[in-house]
């Protein structure tokens, strides 16, 4: 089947949907996938057939406009200026959506497009899946996590909250998807699952141990986390560690890995002096990845300190001790499955969300990046090398290892669906 998988944003955002593109294609459909111009490096190592679409998230990022945008905790701000955004490039990303999704039988998305794909699918007549890194359908027992990151009192105030969030976000998309609607041939109203040709699959992807309690139906599947499979490590070269860093890793204790993603640092240089600093009081090593936010610090080593721009998680983590990280669901994923107790510094979207739900299962400790000190990131770090936090790490890491792997249960659900 000719199936177009819509993966915009950071890095995190498309590292889960390229994965469950790299086993779709292994299972024998023709799958195009398009992803942020900065991004395609990654799908292509997998051979996969990559469209470069949107923007360069990391461009937009680490301007002044985008610094702005990740440090907003106002709701009605963040959601103004992430469609300002949308504005600015959307007449391109329209033309981009149409011409990858031609031909196709089936669209797959996550939520940041999925009014685009929805409308695809409407025009087309195709089915659509969707991927959630979150809980963001409404449910009785987790709020929109971009509301709040903590719990309510009762279900009423929980489901409250993704209607709140749905008008709000309306008002500020609705003039662009209309008009992506318009070129489609299509009335300007909302997307609505009852004017598809049938109800879209709706992928959870995120471990029942994470966030207990949630029950779906089966339009609904928690597959948990996605991430490249074993062959497809093997197949884009990432099975195996770098050797330099294998051989740092095996002169010492195993570190602390210390990353903040997307989040651009303000000062890169005065932040490696602090974790240098905090890694040496603790008595710990450190493994430091730099992605965007610390893009400008080059790579390096000494005994207690490695620099290194990207890694994968999955493969790196089981050698470490601790991380300390921005939130994402992907590495926040990775993180707990290793068994780490786990340092939370978020910004944005579902970052607090994450950060907050790992404090209340025990297993590590949360705070704004904006609040992020020296002192702060040692007193957090310290906390996780308590033998409560890294008991309960360990038996939340065990349960995840447990789990059916994500991405081959998602796979499975996407051929149950189109084949039904």
């Amino acid at each position: 089947m000719r199936i177009t998988v819509l993966a915009l944003g950071t890095r995190g955002d498309v590292y889960p949907l390229m994965a469950l593109a790299a086993e779709l294609a292994r299972r024998g459909h023709e799958v195009r996938i398009g992803v942020s111009p900065n991004l395609v490096d990654m799908p292509r190592r997998l051979g996969l057939d990559v469209v470069p679409v949107g923007w360069d998230q990391q461009k937009v990022l680490e301007s002044e406009r985008g610094r702005e945008w990740v440090t907003m905790t106002d709701i009605d701000s963040f959601l103004r200026r992430t469609h300002e955004i949308y504005r600015e490039y959307g007449e391109r990303f329209d033309d981009e959506a149409i011409e990858i999704s031609a031909g196709c039988e089936a669209v797959v998305c996550a939520v940041v497009s999925e009014q685009w794909a929805a409308a695809v699918a409407e025009a087309r007549d195709v089915p659509l899946v969707a991927y959630d890194l979150a809980p963001a359908r409404p449910n009785d027992v987790v709020p929109h996590p971009l509301m709040t990151p903590d719990p309510l009192p009762d279900a009423a105030a929980t489901r409250a909250t993704f209607v709140n969030f749905t008008r709000r976000d309306w008002r500020y998309r609705r003039d662009q998807v209309f008009r992506f609607r318009r070129r489609l041939g299509l009335p300007p109203m909302p997307p609505r699952p009852t004017r598809l040709g049938r109800r879209p699959l709706e992928l959870q992807g995120y471990s029942p141990t994470l966030v207990p309690g949630l029950t779906w139906d089966a339009y609904r599947p928690i597959v948990g986390d996605l991430r490249l499979t074993p062959a497809d490590l093997h197949r884009a070269g990432m099975s195996t560690l770098d050797p330099e860093l294998a051989r740092w890793l095996d002169a010492g204790e195993p570190p602390a890995l210390i990353t903040f993603g997307s989040t651009l640092v303000p000062d890169p240089a005065a932040m490696m002096a602090a974790i240098g600093r905090v890694c040496r009081s603790l008595g710990l090593r450190g493994l430091v990845v730099t992605g965007w936010g610390l893009s400008g610090i080059k790579p390096s080593t000494t005994p207690e300190l490695r620099v290194v721009p990207y890694v994968d998680y999955d493969v790196v983590l089981p050698r470490c001790a601790m991380v300390v990280h921005h939130g994402s669901a992907t590495i926040t994923a990775a993180g707990v499955r290793a068994g780490l107790p786990t340092m939370v510094c978020s910004s944005f979207t579902d970052q607090p969300f994450w950060g907050r739900q790992l404090e209340r299962l025990g297993a590590g400790v949360h705070i704004r990046f904006t609040d992020l000190t020296e002192e702060r990131l040692r007193s957090g770090m310290s906390r996780l090398t308590e033998e409560p936090v890294r008991r309960r790490a360990a038996e939340l890491g065990e349960r995840m290892r447990a789990e059916p792997h994500g991405t081959l249960a998602a796979a499975d659900e996407v051929d149950k669906y189109l084949a039904a």
